[in-house]
């Protein structure tokens, strides 16, 4: 057989994904040929910005959608207003600045970079639905099209629309290299919902390439497809030119699969294959195989293209265990579990884990352990092998709240690499916790957090509000535990708590003060269950006091995959990199006098008020903007959106070339220098100017005709008088 398996977008650019290496890795121990393995997410960004002409680009962005309908004329106006005027060449020297281990740790161009990237996917994303892409690299259709319906994962109109961008990569280098290669097994691995409709769409345009090719599909977004279907009969539509699923854990199945189909025969004899209902095989019960770890070989990560993702250096994942040890958090829902929260527990021994990382590290300087939770004592005796053996990496992992980290043993961890550690909290209210029956109180939170941070090592915070039954004044307890603990965590804050159907909560709602706990309308992958509370919810107002100071406890708003995403490889490269400090190095922007600063953006006409209002509830800024009227408003080169009054516009003109403060301030008439400093602060702040990267072209104001209306450039000039221009 000539397998190849291939990564589709859309999904992290910064590292390569370990599951493609692991099933490669297992077949060829036992025997099989090694398969070629393809990051289409990788390769279909590069291509976009390399070899996609930039004039059919901003056509199909300019092209209204059919699916427009789908959302109002307001919604729609606000969604094209996400696409700026990033151009190729800004693209390719942001992915440098990434790659380079200079440039990228000073931070300030580390944030024109991911600015500028953003920017891109931004028009990217336009040219299938516009504002699709949000932060880069997160799918954000919103209504026009729903992840959870048979209806839209089958429709192709809308499949190809989504992947417009992502087509011309597909037609001109993956499918010519899958048919130059003569593949006959095609492994697709979908790990994210983010990518289930660019896969289905790839998907199908390799069967057309490679008719006769076995076509399968795995990877955790298809076990939760499987798993949340409503009715199991429609898995197979979604994913209809598929001839197998894996669902489960797939390094035994690959195998199978191989092995039958070099016999002759078709794969009917794993557990964790589901054959396309085409061949008429079937299996009556619901069975799973799950992986003994003790027999898989070390990962072998050289197969993937490190050379092409946007980091410095290698970051790879590497797994040691399956499941959580705990098992009984009520919220919790992962994996194939049966009647439990997660997966069964499995751990490798320890001498595994330290052979594993002994040839890792030769490859790679950060590991990063991609595990529901490592049990204390294991990962103990772990760190104190590195620690004799004098191995030399960078390493990070989740790990459970336990009275058991005091600070020596952090100060283990630490001296065998342990660069951070991702805590769930969950909550500070102890009755919440209770109802969560996650075993911990406050107080042993605050004392884990910190011996970590007294060891050296960094803490990313997770937990949530909205748990059934949670108060308002329960919900602040969290937030005034993460504000009164801030020196001793990271990265990190508060989501909002969302029911799945295998989570306890939903198989005890009236445990839970639940009723009406149903899927919702249109989802027929239940993925998210709705549901009513007897005693009631909060009230809007609550609710928004509650997301705004959520949104207030970092001040850092890159988000995922950039620094200050939880688990992030860029998180953890700068956290090794500025230690305990980091948070000095990213904060908020302050005003430089010596730096040159040139504009972030393009100054727009203020959009009508009900697209100003779509905009931002769909991409709620904040503090972000002002509430004063004006003419005006500023599109950020990511396509952020910032309200601004009518005084601050002959400002940012001065900006149109590099220009310092004091410059700047020399250029103004008649305005006092204290509110210079305040208009310096707020632009500064919010990024609206940046400082000049050496040797980079300057951005420019929005010029005559961009496809966002008149620009300021086309338009008649302001002075720099302090005052609201004409």
């Amino acid at each position: 057989m000539r397998p190849v398996l291939i990564y589709p977008p859309l999904t992290d650019p910064t590292c390569g994904y370990h599951s493609l290496c692991y099933l490669d890795s297992y077949a060829r121990a036992q025997g099989q040929a090694a398969a070629t393995i393809i990051d289409a997410n990788i390769e279909a960004f590069h291509h976009s910005y390399t070899d996609l002409p930039y004039d059919w680009l901003t056509r199909q962005a300019s092209v209204p959608s059919a699916f427009d309908d789908r959302m109002s004329p307001g919604a729609a106006a606000a969604m094209r207003l996400r696409a700026g005027l990033v151009s190729p060449e800004q693209t390719a020297d942001a992915v440098r600045v990434l790659r380079d281990p200079l440039r990228f740790y000073d931070y300030s161009q580390y944030q024109n970079a991911v600015e500028t990237i953003a920017g891109w996917m931004n028009t990217l994303g336009a040219a299938g639905l516009p504002g699709q892409f949000h932060n880069g690299f997160e799918f954000q259709p919103y209504d026009r099209f729903n992840s959870s319906s048979v209806r839209d994962l089958t429709d192709e109109a809308m499949l190809a629309r989504l992947s417009n961008a992502f087509t011309p990569y597909y037609r001109e280098e993956l499918l010519p290299r899958l048919v130059a290669g003569g593949h006959d097994v095609v492994g697709v691995n979908i790990t994210f919902v983010s990518q289930l409709p660019f896969a289905l769409w790839m998907a199908r345009l390799i069967r057309r390439a490679l008719p006769d090719a076995f076509l399968v599909a795995g990877g955790t977004e298809v076990s939760d497809v499987w798993k949340y279907a409503l009715d199991k009969s429609m898995v197979f539509q979604i994913f209809d030119v598929f001839d197998a699923l894996v669902v489960g854990e797939g390094e035994t199945a690959y195998v199978e699969i191989l092995d039958a189909l070099d016999a002759g025969r078709l794969p009917s004899g794993h557990p964790n294959v589901r054959l396309h209902p085409r061949y008429g095989i079937g299996r009556a019960l619901p069975m799973f195989k799950y992986e003994q770890l003790a027999t898989l070989p070390t990962p072998d990560y050289s197969t993937l293209p490190w050379e092409q993702y946007l980091s410095p250096e290698p970051f790879v994942y590497y797994s040691p265990t399956r499941g959580c040890y705990w098992n009984k958090c009520t919220f919790c829902d992962y994996g194939l579990n049966g009647d439990s929260p997660t997966s069964p527990w499995r751990q490798g021994p320890v001498d595994k884990m330290v052979s594993d990382v002994t040839a890792i590290s030769q490859f790679a300087r950060f590991i990063y352990f991609s595990v529901d939770v490592l049990a204390p004592a294991t990962i103990l005796r772990f760190a104190e092998r590195v620690v004799e053996s004098e191995l030399d990496f960078r390493w990070g992992a989740e790990i459970r709240l336990e009275k058991y980290w005091s600070v020596e043993r952090c100060r283990t961890l630490k001296d065998s690499g342990c660069v951070s550690v991702s805590v769930g909290f969950e909550s500070a209210s102890q009755r919440i916790l209770d109802l969560i029956d996650k075993g911990t109180t406050p107080a042993q939170v605050s004392q884990t957090i910190d011996a970590m941070t007294q060891a050296g090592i960094g803490v990313q915070m997770m937990g949530f509000t909205g748990f059934p039954s949670e108060t308002a004044d329960e919900a602040m307890e969290s937030i005034s535990f993460l504000r009164e603990h801030r020196e001793l965590w990271t990265f990190g804050g508060l989501g909002t708590f969302m029911l799945t159907a295998g989570a306890i909560v939903a198989k005890q709602p009236e445990r839970f003060g639940l009723r009406n706990v149903v899927p919702y309308p249109d989802h027929d992958i239940a993925r998210a269950l709705s549901f009513e509370q007897i005693d009631g919810t909060l009230d809007e107002g609550e609710l928004a006091k509650l997301e705004e100071a959520k949104a207030a406890l970092t001040s850092n708003d890159l988000g995922r995959p950039w620094v200050g995403g939880t688990d992030c490889a860029h998180t953890y490269l700068y956290q090794d990199r500025y230690g305990m400090d980091i948070l000095k190095v990213v904060g908020p922007a302050q005003p430089d006098r010596a730096a040159r600063y040139v504009l972030n953006g393009t100054l727009i006409r203020r959009p009508e008020p009900e697209v100003v209002r779509q905009y931002q509830y769909f991409y709620w800024s904040g503090r972000n903007s002002s509430d004063r009227p004006g003419r005006f408003a500023f599109r950020r080169i990511d396509g952020r959106l910032y309200l601004i009054p009518d005084a601050l516009v002959p400002l940012l003109q001065l900006f149109a070339v590099p220009r310092d403060l004091p410059a700047a301030e020399l250029a103004l008439t008649g305005v006092p220098p204290s509110v210079a400093r305040q208009a310096w602060d707020f632009i500064v702040g919010r990024r609206l100017v940046r400082p000049e990267p050496p040797g980079s072209p300057s951005m420019k104001l929005n010029p005559p005709g961009a496809a966002d209306g008149p620009g300021l450039g086309s338009g008649p000039r302001f002075r720099s008088s302090g005052r609201p221009p004409g």
